[in-house]
C-alpha cells in the first residue's frame, strides 16, 4: 500500500507541475479604466483636400477668369510650353529619320502642316496637351510595367510606341478621318447649329410607292384573347408605347407595345356594357367608352385607376358614333334623326346641337379644331364653323348616295370618304371647304363591299381602306403618288373581317382588329421604332 500511494503522489505531482507550465501568462492588465479605441488612419484634413485639390484642378478663381476671356484655350506656363516644343520638334526629326519605309508611323508625328493649293487634308491640332506624354519615356514605361520588348524600337516616347502599334495592326478608323470635302460643306454647318438651342432637322425619307416593307407581329391582345368575338376599338396611346383593345364582352386592356411579348398591364371589365367605342382623352391620361345599347358613358382615368359613370343629357340615347376633336375640348355624337350633339369634354354637358338635313353616320373635327365635318345618307358633306355653330358649306360628294367612313389626314390637306358601294374619294380640303361640288384627287374602287374604315397614318403618307363586310377586305394607298400597295394583304395573309384601323404616333405599327376576337399588329419599317 505504501508503494501504491508514494506512486500517486508522484503522478499527482507530474500532472501540477504539467498543467502550471501550460498555463499562459498574462501578457496585459485586464483591468482598465477607460474603452480601447483604435486610431482612426484616414481622418478629414480640410487643408490636406484644399491642396490637392489646387494641385490637381488649378485655383478656382482661374476658372472665372478664363471665363471672362474670348479665347478658349487653355493656358500653360511659358517654361513648358518651350519644353513641350523642343521635345516634339526632336521626336519629329527623330521619327521622320527611322520611318521613312512606313508611311503610317511618319504621319502621326509629323508637327509641321503643309498648307498647299491642292486642298490636302489638314491635321487637326490637339484639343488637350498633357505634359507627361512628352517626359514619359518607354524605358520608364518598361520599368514600371516589368517587362521587355523582343527587339528595340526607334521612339522614344511611350505614347508615340503606343499610336504606332495601334495604327500597325489596327490601322487607323473611319471616325478618327476628320477630312472633309469643302463641296460637301452646307452653309448652314457653321457655329450656330452646334449650339444646344439651334438643333439640325433629320433628314426624312419619302415613302417609296407601289410596295411596302411590312412585317407580322404577335397580336396585341394574345396574352388575354378576353375582350369579346368582336374587337371594337384599337387605339395607341399618343405619348407612350401603350395600346388599347376593347371589344363586346365590355371588357377593356391595356397592353405594353414591344412587337414580341406585348404583354398586359391592367384590365377591367364593364359589365352588361358592351363597347362600341373607347379613345384616349385628355392627353392619354384618361379614356372614354361609349356604348349603343345605354344612354350613359364610362370613364376610366389612368393617373389614379377610377372609373365614372356619367349619363348623356337628354334625347341622347346611345354613344355609339362620336369623336373627340383634337384639342381636347368638344365630344361630337351621331344622333337619331340628322343631329349632332356637340358635348364638354370634361363634364359630358350638352354645349350645342346641329341639325342635318340626312341622317348622320359619321363626323371628323379638323387638325385645328375650328371646323367640323359630317357626312351621312345624303350625298352632301356639311362643313359647320364651330365658333359661330353654322353651317358654311354643303359640298357634294362624287358619286356617293350613302357615305359610311369618314376621315381627314393630320396635315389637314386631304379628306377621304367611304361609300357603301366601296368607293373611296380623296378630295383636297381647301376644295371641301369652298367648293360645292368639288373634284375628287382619286378614285379608289379596289373594294367590292361598304367601305366601313378609313384612316390616314400621322405623317398622311398613307390612307388605309377596310370592308367589315368581307374577308381580307383591306387596302393601303400611297397618297403622294395616288398609288395602292400591291404587296399588301397577300393571298397568305389572314385579316379576316376587319373592324377597326390606327396606327402608332410615329407610323412604325399598324393595328387592325377583326370579328374573331383579335387585334392584329404589323411593324412597318420604313419608319421608327413606335
Amino acid at each position: 500500500m505504501d508503494e501504491q500511494t508514494e506512486r500517486k503522489k508522484v503522478k499527482h505531482n507530474r500532472n501540477t507541475n504539467e498543467y502550471k507550465a501550460k498555463k499562459p501568462k498574462v501578457l496585459y492588465n485586464r483591468k482598465f479604466r477607460k474603452p480601447l479605441r483604435k486610431k482612426r488612419k484616414n481622418e478629414y484634413d480640410p487643408d490636406e483636400e484644399a491642396r490637392l485639390e489646387k494641385i490637381v484642378f488649378g485655383d478656382t478663381s482661374d476658372i472665372v477668369h478664363n471665363l471672362l476671356n474670348d479665347k478658349s484655350e487653355t493656358k500653360i506656363n511659358d517654361e513648358s510650353v518651350d519644353v513641350i516644343e523642343e521635345i516634339v520638334d526632336k521626336n519629329d526629326e527623330k521619327d521622320k529619320e527611322d520611318s521613312k519605309d512606313s508611311e503610317d508611323e511618319s504621319d502621326h508625328d509629323t508637327s509641321i502642316l503643309s498648307s498647299s493649293d491642292d486642298s490636302k487634308s489638314k491635321k487637326k491640332k490637339a484639343a488637350w496637351i498633357d505634359e507627361d506624354d512628352y517626359n514619359y519615356t518607354v524605358d520608364s514605361a518598361l520599368i514600371a510595367q516589368n517587362r521587355t520588348l523582343p527587339c528595340e524600337r526607334p521612339e522614344k516616347l511611350y505614347t508615340t510606341y503606343l499610336e504606332n502599334r495601334y495604327k500597325l495592326f489596327v490601322g487607323t478608323p473611319k471616325w478618327a478621318k476628320l477630312e472633309k470635302n469643302e463641296a460637301d460643306v452646307d452653309d448652314l454647318d457653321s457655329d450656330i447649329l452646334k449650339h444646344s438651342c439651334h438643333l439640325e432637322a433629320p433628314k426624312v425619307k419619302n415613302l417609296p410607292k407601289n410596295i411596302i416593307d411590312i412585317k407580322a407581329l404577335k397580336a396585341l391582345n394574345k396574352s388575354t384573347h378576353t375582350e369579346g368575338p368582336i374587337i371594337t376599338s384599337v387605339e395607341f396611346h399618343p405619348s407612350s408605347t401603350v395600346a388599347l383593345v376593347a371589344g363586346s364582352s365590355g371588357i377593356l386592356s391595356l397592353f405594353q407595345v414591344d412587337g414580341h411579348t406585348n404583354d398586359k398591364l391592367h384590365s377591367m371589365q364593364f359589365k352588361k356594357y358592351p363597347i362600341s367605342k373607347a379613345t384616349f382623352m385628355k392627353e392619354g391620361t384618361e379614356i372614354l367608352l361609349g356604348s349603343q345599347y345605354y344612354p350613359y358613358c364610362h370613364t376610366y382615368d389612368l393617373m389614379n385607376g377610377k372609373t365614372y359613370k356619367l349619363p348623356l343629357p337628354n334625347n341622347i340615347t346611345n354613344m355609339k358614333h362620336y369623336e373627340v376633336s383634337p384639342d381636347g375640348k368638344l365630344i361630337a355624337l351621331c344622333g337619331r334623326f340628322g343631329e349632332i350633339y356637340l358635348l364638354h369634354s370634361s363634364t359630358k354637358e350638352l354645349v350645342s346641337i346641329l341639325k342635318m338635313n340626312s341622317k348622320c353616320r359619321v363626323l371628323a373635327f379638323t387638325p385645328d379644331s375650328k371646323m367640323l365635318i359630317t357626312h351621312g345618307d345624303g350625298s352632301e358633306m356639311y362643313i359647320w364653323d364651330l365658333n359661330t355653330r353654322t353651317c358654311v358649306n354643303r359640298a357634294v360628294d362624287d358619286g356617293c348616295l350613302s357615305c359610311t367612313s369618314l376621315a381627314m389626314s393630320p396635315s389637314g390637306q386631304f379628306i377621304a370618304t367611304g361609300s357603301a358601294q366601296g368607293v373611296v374619294n380623296l378630295y383636297d380640303t381647301k376644295s371641301v371647304l369652298k367648293d360645292q361640288s368639288p373634284m375628287p384627287l382619286k378614285i379608289v374602287m379596289n373594294l367590292v363591299t361598304s367601305v366601313t374604315n378609313l384612316k390616314f397614318n400621322p405623317t398622311s403618307e398613307i390612307l388605309s381602306a377596310a370592308s367589315v363586310d368581307k374577308h381580307n377586305a383591306f387596302k393601303m394607298l400611297h397618297l403622294p403618288s395616288f398609288t395602292v400597295f400591291s404587296n399588301f394583304p397577300t393571298l397568305q395573309t389572314i385579316i379576316g373581317l376587319p373592324q377597326t384601323i390606327d396606327f402608332s404616333p410615329g407610323s412604325g405599327y399598324l393595328s387592325i382588329s377583326n370579328r374573331t376576337g383579335s387585334a392584329l399588329l404589323y411593324r412597318l419599317r420604313h419608319y421608327g421604332n413606335y
